[in-house]
């Protein structure tokens, strides 16, 4: 495994890209630069926004580039797909990298170690990790990448934690399935959320719907992200959390918020 020198992610740190444009037609610009501080969030030449790779011990494993579309935040692919990475650029510009051995990491990974307290979110894309940051900033929000980012072996790191699931529309299987193997083999409590899965529409699938789209269209909407509560005469239906996750709950009482509001399911 090989790491690039943290001086290309210092160099890199901007607000210059067309993914900060975006964000910042739905952001405060307060939130915004905290995100960019949390994330080393970079820029290119070209304003596209580089997602760095860096992993709790702070090594930089890569940087992924994108390019938005500065008003609708959708990603422009060029003639080589949507994506390019730091990585096999310095391979192309610097012998010394020619053989550089990749092994990528949880986008905003190293937040485990600066905020070693805070409850985990998981998504699938960076861009909506970096959006849910701004909305519940009392979890450190990471990124699988795709959809097969998702693993045991990346998932060590969340040794202890309590950790949440938001998988895209039409991947919520997968993912259980996922969580179910990094259950067995990490001692971490996890739980799933089907709200994307249940909210999006038969467009909106096949889309692509993420929770990103969701806090947008609550945004656009100004609705308020709250809890979902049932609009009738009975009393609602209580169901029992394990003892480890009703102490999490005790010690931090807005992980009730986030079950309820994106309908958790935990997994024993």
């Amino acid at each position: 495994m090989n790491f690039i020198p943290y001086k290309y992610v210092e160099e890199s740190v901007s607000y210059n890209s067309n993914f900060i444009q975006f964000l910042c037609h739905h952001f405060p610009i307060k939130k915004i630069e905290i995100a960019v501080e949390n994330y080393a969030l970079g820029a290119t030449k070209k304003k596209d926004v580089i997602y760095w790779q860096i992993d709790i011990n702070g090594k930089v494993r890569t940087g992924k580039i994108m390019q938005y579309n500065p008003e609708t935040g959708r990603r422009i692919k060029n003639k080589s797909g949507a994506i390019s990475w730091v990585h096999n650029k310095l391979k192309y510009s610097n012998p010394a990298y020619a053989n550089f051995k990749l092994c990528q990491c949880y986008f905003g990974e190293h937040l485990l170690r600066l905020y070693p307290d805070k409850p985990v979110a998981i998504v699938e894309a960076e861009k909506t990790a970096v959006i849910g940051s701004m909305i519940f900033d009392n979890y450190n929000w990471l990124a699988a990448g795709n959809l097969n980012g998702l693993n045991s072996d990346k998932s060590k790191v969340l040794q202890d934690k309590y950790v949440v699931l938001y998988p895209d529309t039409g991947c919520y299987k997968r993912w259980k399935n996922k969580m179910i193997q990094i259950r067995n083999g990490i001692n971490c409590q996890i739980a799933i959320s089907n709200l994307i899965e249940t909210h999006a529409t038969p467009e909106q699938i096949t889309a692509g719907y993420d929770l990103a789209d969701y806090v947008l269209e609550q945004l656009k909407y100004k609705e308020p992200l709250k809890p979902q509560i049932a609009h009738n005469s009975d009393p609602p239906q209580i169901t029992p959390f394990s003892p480890t996750l009703q102490q999490m709950i005790n010690l931090n009482p807005s992980l009730l918020t986030l079950i309820n509001e994106f309908k958790l399911e935990e997994i024993y």
